[in-house]
């Protein structure tokens, strides 16, 4: 296994020139764009720099996510996702199956391995009031949010989920300028863009008792477009590289991770990798992050960009229905949403607690 440092595998991409408000057609912005492409047909994921985030505001949230799962079992599961007919609230430990969840490149395995992930969650995702039009229309995925009863934390989520956002515009209008596409391309498509931001807490390996190849994060890819991830630094995310060799990310401080999922890898013809990656639970120490996940609107049909297929070829994957795609992806790793999940996991559970 290797490790990727700034200058390793893992390519560093600063994202200041297609900044809102910037000019994305710039000498720079097109330069950078360049580098993205290169780096993106080798490996799909990449730190960036001049994303918007401050350091504050993201030690602010942090502060938050820890200050949540720092709580008692009950408390946190007074906001349960299985609450929620929208996907969003707490998954406890063992709650949620990504190994094996491999799509878009290579062989579906969704639900092949039946053990849950070593790690407990606060899933977000854009705050629908009832009286929404896709709320009305009974449109999966489409709601409001749960939040917990903790003095602050909704302000502080808010002021977070705004700046990476922008980071996560930032790094559209570079993949789309990478793509000959006109810069707001992605960001412009019919609908609502889906944004799902996650609390993760991952235990020391030493305070669990997990079962036969179980660790924190199970090897996967991601469903949507792309992922915008914060972490502690702690280290233990990795990443499969196209020549099967696992990799260390490591993500230099003020960094954000950036990695591309299934949709795009369909959206692009392969020509960008949607890589699978695990995260290993440190030994001694509690591990933090926060991935946003960013998905097409969910009503909008995902197929290779002409762009992106020489004359004559044909593309590799079916259209899909974005949400669609995304709803069968929850379905087959959330326990609450899967029969056979939850029957293991339940039975597991008290072997997982900490």
């Amino acid at each position: 296994m290797s490790e990727a440092g700034p200058h390793g595998a893992i390519p560093v991409i600063d994202l200041k020139p297609f900044a809102t408000g910037a000019d994305a057609q710039s000498p720079a912005a097109r330069a950078t764009a360049a580098r993205l492409d290169v780096a993106l047909r080798d490996v799909g994921f990449l730190t960036v720099v001049g994303h918007g985030v401050s350091t504050e505001v993201r030690q602010a949230f942090f502060d938050m996510i820890r200050l949540f799962f720092g709580q008692p079992e009950e408390q946190k599961q007074e906001i349960a996702i299985s609450n929620s007919p929208y996907h969003r609230g707490y998954g406890g430990f063992a709650a949620e199956t990504l190994e094996g969840a491999i799509g878009a490149q290579d062989e579906d395995t969704v639900g092949a391995f039946l053990a849950g992930d070593m790690k407990e969650t606060l899933d977000f995702a854009v705050d629908h009031a009832l009286d929404h039009p896709e709320v009305v229309a009974g449109t999966p995925l489409h709601g409001p949010n749960q939040y917990p009863d903790i003095p602050g934390f909704r302000e502080v989520w808010e002021t977070y989920r705004a700046a990476v956002t922008e980071a996560a515009v930032r790094m559209q209008r570079a993949l789309a300028v990478a793509l000959g596409l006109d810069a707001e391309f992605f960001i412009s498509q019919p609908g609502e863009t889906m944004y799902h931001l996650r609390m993760i807490h991952y235990p020391p390996m030493d305070r669990l008792t997990p079962e036969p190849g179980q660790m924190g994060c199970g090897a996967h890819t991601d469903y949507g477009t792309l992922t915008v991830l914060a972490d502690d630094g702690i280290g233990g995310l990795q990443v499969r590289q196209r020549n099967g060799e696992w990799t260390d990310v490591t993500v230099p401080e003020g960094h954000l991770v950036v990695n591309l999922g299934d949709l795009m890898a369909i959206w692009t013809n392969g020509r960008w990798v949607s890589n699978p990656h695990r995260v290993v639970n440190p030994p001694n120490q509690d591990r933090y992050s926060s991935p946003l996940f960013v998905t097409p609107p969910y009503h909008l049909r995902i197929e290779a960009l002409e762009s992106c297929l020489a004359d004559g070829e044909e593309p590799t994957h079916e259209p899909l229905i974005s949400g669609e795609y995304l709803v069968g992806r929850f379905d087959g790793t959330h326990s609450y949403r899967n029969e056979m999940l939850e029957q293991h996991n339940s039975a597991a559970q008290p072997s997982h607690r900490i």
